[in-house]
């Protein structure tokens, strides 16, 4: 097998089954570490306080054959001495193998020494580099990643210490990070100075913000006192830095004086320090009133445990030093040499009167000298504004953290089992009731997919347990993994936007996007636990969708769903979506909520609980690459079956009472929903119903899945009245007989998930029929073709819709008509247009509030072109007559919907609206409709509908009736 092979297959294999660590803030090693090896004393037992690291180098090749057994031993003994005496163990594992056959001996010697070792080491060194040996890139950056990974598949919460890098290496090790590195590791070990260090800990803070540094070895000299001045030189350089571990070595008399003075500083190496801003306190080192400050080297430090500040300065040539400083808090200044382990207060101090700017004249010394501005005083817990805003990690940690948990969560779970109820809430039209549709569904997942039977069907309150009516299928496409289980892996590139709290628990916030724009993916925002690296809430939309679904916007809330082996399982417990589907050329939004309760994990009879679910004649789904299929029986077994049910059809019988005709309009026919017509990928929505056929045929992808287009036709077989008011009420002798049939053709464009354009072309053609009581006088309207071209705009989001249209249309012919008063050969052109707004409220299953507001409008508009409310208008209102018209229109619909005793489904209806008619006078009138609909379930599986409005009209229209009457019997196909 190649290099790049083996890396593939470990990798694959071990990657993702590692635990994720505990907590993502910097690596818990600190301090001062020793250099040593098996062959060296151990270091004697460190001072009291003193974090002390031994940093252990061994060969790998002494753990090979013969002495094997002797080497292993002496480690192990070695490791119980550091234990035993409180320090902490850098395991340094040298190089990485240069040839490649050597690369699996070597990952099969980290698994033992992980195994062997596991518990008794804080952090493992790896992929030590030498000056001017700088390796392949990407060779390196595969052996690093291989590295940690097999070390964390043991112990999940090792330090992964990268190293040691030679100091001058700055661009190299920029490119390691590029290629990858970051996430696998958690600090860098660089060999030099930390007076050198400077443009690498840049780069690795830039890189790895959550990570650290450790710098060294420091060579000490063999004089213990010039030791001791050299390690308090190089460690306090380093304090409120990114370097969190400064190394040394030398003679065990060097050693000894080294951590004899580290007694001294312990409580500034072990504290968290971070570095202020100077010019917050304004620091200023003066000499006879002249600004020294730039000559004298100084840090000024925040303790983020301790809360207390200190001024690192010095050395500097003379005597004494004046210094101007402002801080918070400052109880008992005092001035600490760190080298001689003496202390004592500034030779002068002044405050302002606010007791802020302080003025203090100092000592110097030929070493650094602090001014710890709280000696002896303990915590202060006094925060300042000071102190460095908090340090995020890279969002590429975070998700390899994430994958991480994930992984082993993975590992752990084999199956579940959970109750799914799954409800569905739209609105055809502002007009129409909403449409509730429940299931209720045993969910069954383990690592081979999910599946799920329906255990009832619901439809506005009528219930089926079986025999339900069929119900199209679908659902938003397959995107890369399942719905239910959003992974974030290479195909996003993710943005760390801060941290806030989710269910009381604090999360990282990620914005991911796909990378490839043409690929059905998700973008959006997940939240992932801090602590745990879980997901705790994703807010996701679905893109480049294939019609009829237009866009899918879901927010799905994670929570533990129970234990597993060492770690508890979180699991979606909630889904809301709000997804836009184009039906019968027209975008519906559809408001979805999935609730996950019962939930079992690692169910021991999984298999035969799943079985019995099979064998039983329940309709059950499964999730394929594919998108949702059936599940459906074929002999003893089921097979995931291609034929979707794409269609539904029912026969409908019923009437229409409407003062507008002279006699209740009959309803007969078939009403046919296909989501797939002639196998075309085309929809069709049909209506017929006799005397009355209405429909649409839609192609909902096109040129490349953004357009859209369908053909819109309707047609009426007997005449409707068209009546005329004025003040004095219905006008005698003005009757005309019309029957109107028509077609369209809709374009529309998807700009975004959620914002489209539509432009459209109609044709109507008109016939008009004198009616027995029209005057001999009254000259009838020319029976005419009209045309159309109109535009418009839909946004859809969030349960919200706003839609704005214009259209502008010709009549091909327009001859006088009446008596003439009233005729405007002008009007032969006429224009149309409205903006409306409609929300959805669903506060229980079967309890929706729906509002709309819309404003129609239009130019030379008369009585054959005005706004009516017909059953099939867009301005339709309850109990209101198709004879009532107006040209301008401004008008408030709402409507609530429950159940009664699980039974009935109640739709009340209240509208309101104002109306203008220049043919009678410029004022606005007032029209309210009510109404009240009524669905259950009839026998012989068919569904009753009743539906009665009552209006409340104008004086003007006192005659044309005020009482509207639908009733509908529908028989599932």
């Amino acid at each position: 097998m190649t290099f790049r092979g083996i890396v593939t297959a470990v990798l694959g294999a071990t990657a993702w089954s590692c635990a994720a660590s505990t907590a993502l803030a910097a690596p818990a090693i600190r301090g001062v570490a020793i250099e040593q090896s098996l062959e060296a004393e151990p270091i004697p037992a460190p001072p009291a306080d003193v974090p002390l690291v031994a940093r252990l180098a061994i060969d790998r090749h002494v753990f090979d054959g013969s002495s094997a057994s002797t080497a292993w031993d002496r480690l192990q003994e070695r490791l119980k001495i550091y234990q035993s005496s409180h320090v902490a163990v850098l395991l340094a594992l040298g190089t990485f193998p240069s040839a490649d056959a050597d690369v699996e001996a070597w990952r099969q010697f980290l698994q033992m020494v992980a195994e062997r070792c596991s518990g008794a080491v804080a952090a493992y060194q790896i992929g030590a580099v030498a000056a001017g040996d700088e390796h392949d890139v990407n060779r390196y950056v595969y052996l690093l990643k291989l590295a940690a990974v097999q070390l964390r598949a043991v112990e999940s919460t090792a330090v992964v210490v990268q190293g040691p890098i030679p100091s001058g290496s700055v661009e190299w090790e920029a490119r390691v990070f590029a290629a990858g590195a970051g996430p696998y590791i958690d600090a860098v070990a660089i060999d030099g100075l930390p007076s050198s260090a400077g443009p690498m800990t840049t780069v690795i803070e830039k890189e790895k913000p959550s990570g650290l540094a450790i710098i060294g070895p420091v060579h000490l000299p063999a004089d213990p006192p010039q030791a001791a001045a050299q390690f308090v030189e190089t460690r306090t350089r380093a304090l409120g830095t990114f370097v969190h571990v400064v190394a040394y070595d030398g003679e065990p008399a060097a050693i000894a004086a080294a951590l004899s003075a580290a007694r001294r500083i312990a409580d500034l190496i072990a504290a968290d320090l971070v570095t202020l801003d100077e010019r917050a306190a304004v620091v200023r080192f003066t000499r006879a009133e002249r600004d020294v400050t730039a000559s004298v080297a100084h840090t000024l430090l925040y303790s983020l445990t301790g809360f207390d500040t200190f001024l690192v300065y010095g050395p500097a040539a003379g005597a004494t030093i004046d210094l101007e400083i402002s801080v918070a808090n400052a109880t008992n200044p005092m001035v600490r040499d760190l080298l001689a382990g003496t202390t004592q207060k500034p030779l002068r101090t002044q405050t302002d009167g606010a007791g802020k700017r302080l003025r203090f004249t100092l000592p110097l010394a030929d070493h650094p000298l602090v001014l710890d501005f709280n000696f002896g005083i303990g915590d202060t817990y006094i925060l300042t504004s000071e102190a460095r805003k908090e340090s995020l990690p890279r969002v590429e940690e975070i998700i390899f953290r994430y994958r991480q948990a994930q992984a082993a969560q993975d590992a752990a779970l084999e199956n579940y089992t959970a109750h799914v109820r799954i409800e569905q809430h739209f609105h055809p039209s502002p007009a129409d009731p909403s449409y509730n549709i429940v299931t209720e569904n045993r969910l069954f997942a383990d690592r081979v997919g999910v599946e799920w039977e329906e255990l009832s069907f619901e439809l506005n309150g009528a219930k089926w347990t079986a025999n339900r009516p069929a119900f199209p299928l679908v659902q938003p496409e397959k995107v890369l993994s399942l719905p239910l289980d959003l992974r974030l892996n290479e195909d996003y590139t993710y943005r760390l936007d801060g941290v806030e709290p989710v269910s009381g628990r604090p999360a990282f916030v990620i914005r991911f996007d796909p990378v490839n724009a043409r690929r059905a993916l998700y973008r959006g925002t997940v939240w992932i636990d801090r602590r745990s690296f879980v997901r705790l809430k994703v807010q996701a939309v679905e893109t480049k969708l294939a019609g009829p679904v237009v866009s899918n916007d879901e927010t799905q809330i994670y929570a533990e769903a129970g234990g597993l082996p060492g770690r508890p399982a979180w699991l979606m417990n909630h889904l809301v979506s709000k997804q836009v589907f184009l039906i019968a050329g027209r975008s519906v939004l559809v408001e979805r909520e999935l609730h996950f309760t019962d939930v079992s994990l690692n169910v021991p009879d999984f298999n035969a609980v799943r079985m019995s679910a099979r064998a039983s004649n329940r309709i059950m789904y499964r999730d394929t690459d594919q998108g949702v299929r059936y599940l459906v029986k074929k002999g003893e077994t089921r097979v995931v079956s291609n034929q979707m049910t794409t269609s539904a059809r029912a026969f409908a019988l019923g009437a229409d009472v409407d003062p507008s005709f002279d006699y209740p309009l009959p309803i007969g026919g078939l009403d046919i929903l296909d989501f797939n017509f002639l196998n075309r990928d085309m929809q069709l929505a049909l209506l017929y119903g006799g005397v009355i056929a209405l429909g649409n045929l839609q192609h909902p992808n096109l040129w490349g899945g953004k357009f859209d287009a369908s053909i819109d036709f309707f047609g009426l077989a007997v005449k409707s009245n068209d009546d005329v008011f004025d003040a004095l009420g219905r006008r005698s002798g003005e009757r005309v007989n019309r029957i109107p049939v028509a077609t369209g053709v809709n374009i529309g464009y998807q700009v975004t998930p959620f914002h489209k354009l539509t432009g459209h072309y109609e044709l109507h053609y008109d016939a008009y029929f004198r009616d027995a009581t029209t005057a001999a006088d009254f000259a009838i309207p020319s029976d005419t073709a009209t045309n159309g071209e109109g535009a418009g705009y839909e946004f859809r989001r969030r349960g919200y819709s706003a839609t704005a249209n214009v259209a502008a249309y010709q009549r091909t012919k327009w001859t006088s008509w009446g008596t003439g008063a009233d005729f405007d050969a002008d009007a032969r052109t006429y224009t149309k247009y409205d903006i409306g707004l409609s929300k959805d409220f669903v506060f229980k299953t079967f309890h929706t509030i729906h509002l709309n507001a819309t404003y129609f409008g239009g130019r030379r508009l008369d009585r054959f072109s005005m706004y009516q409310f017909g059953l099939f208008d867009a301005t339709r209102m309850h109990g209101v007559p198709s004879a009532v018209r107006f040209a301008e229109l401004a008008m408030l619909r709402g409507s609530y919907s429950f159940n009664l005793f699980e039974q009935y489904r109640f739709d009340l209806f209240l509208d309101q609206a104002s109306g203008r008619d220049p043919r009678i006078d410029d004022g606005w009138h007032e029209v309210t409709g009510t109404g009240v609909r009524l669905n259950l379930r009839a026998p012989r599986n068919t569904i009753l509908q009743l539906d009665f409005g009552k209006s409340f009209l104008p004086d003007t229209y006192r005659r044309a009736g005020s009482t509207v009457l639908q009733i509908l019997l529908l028989k599932p196909l």
